[in-house]
């Protein structure tokens, strides 16, 4: 499914060749995966592989091919494990896992907790962002050192699932939120992660080394996310793949809201609208009138 998306989506009728139109022999390619919703609702580690062996086809070693995603115990419990054939895994560590020469300023504070990189560091500090309790209010967020010095690519590999903090936990906010410390401050209400998620999105370190989203809809995940919640996973056997990463969180929140109002959740819409946003910002396109959808097989889908 992964190889018929990704041929339909580049115009070439062999994997290998498909992938040498987005990636060259060179090239230290990223597979960022969303392990957050587990087993069941995550990237299942079949696609990743999928990709690496397509990867693979195209003259890249297994060495040169990095699958990775924020925390390694949510890697190991949807199924990730150290010593695949087909790929490196990582992750980002608290300590030393953020460059610090990469920074992203926004008005707006987080409180600091341990996982960020400067939490505990509070040299240069000012004084007004220490409160009264001890904890450290910051403005700044640091990129994943795998994502700034590690990858010259990457495929973003999101899953279908929704997200209670900015309505979809989609390709966007994959990238977005899944690579920034202190991100947290990014979705707190009445914003909901908008503008914020687009305008991350949208700088060079990700926008620039983006050069395909394969998201994996084998499953959705329609309520409860970004973390595990079986009672709210379906199976959709799809795979959507596409080099528009709006054009694909558009099409997710339309198929996830179709279960929720089956169900009599709250539509996830209104609260997606980074998404919007990121159309505003020339990231993709949102609108299902300008969307193409091809339909490869019997179920996949790519744009």
């Amino acid at each position: 499914m992964v190889d018929a998306t990704v041929m339909a989506a580049t115009g070439r009728p062999e994997i290998g060749a498909a992938w040498r139109t987005l990636v060259q022999p060179s090239d230290v390619v990223g597979i960022k995966v969303a392990a957050a919703p587990g087993a069941m609702g995550g990237t299942h580690p079949a696609v990743a592989r999928a990709i690496a062996r397509g990867l693979r086809a195209a003259g890249i070693p297994p060495e040169r091919i990095v699958v990775w995603d924020r925390n390694r115990d949510d890697l190991r419990a949807a199924g990730y494990r150290e010593g695949d054939p087909d790929f490196r895994l990582a992750w980002i560590d608290p300590a030393t896992g953020y460059d610090r020469q990469a920074m992203i300023t926004a008005p707006v504070l987080g409180r600091l907790i341990w996982g960020d990189s400067k939490f505990g560091d509070r040299a240069g500090s000012r004084l007004e962002d220490i409160l009264s309790t001890g904890d450290q209010l910051s403005s700044t967020s640091f990129f994943a050192t795998i994502l700034s010095r590690t990858v010259t690519k990457v495929v973003n590999a999101p899953s279908l699932s929704d997200n209670f903090m900015c309505g979809l936990n989609g390709a966007l906010a994959n990238m977005a939120l899944g690579n920034v410390d202190n991100w947290r401050r990014f979705v707190r209400e009445p914003n909901f992660g908008n503008p914020y998620i687009a305008e991350i999105y949208a700088d060079p370190m990700i926008r620039d080394k983006v050069v395909l989203t394969v998201m994996d809809a084998l499953a959705l995940q329609f309520a409860g996310g970004p973390f595990p919640n079986p009672n709210f996973v379906r199976e959709a056997f799809t795979i959507y793949t596409s080099r528009d990463p709006v054009a694909i969180d558009a099409t997710a929140v339309r198929v996830i809201d179709e279960y929720r109002a089956a169900n009599k959740l709250p539509l996830i819409a209104p609260v997606a609208g980074h998404i919007e946003t990121a159309a505003a910002m020339g990231l993709g396109n949102s609108d299902p009138q300008v969307i193409q959808m091809i339909r490869v097989g019997s179920t996949q889908r790519v744009w």
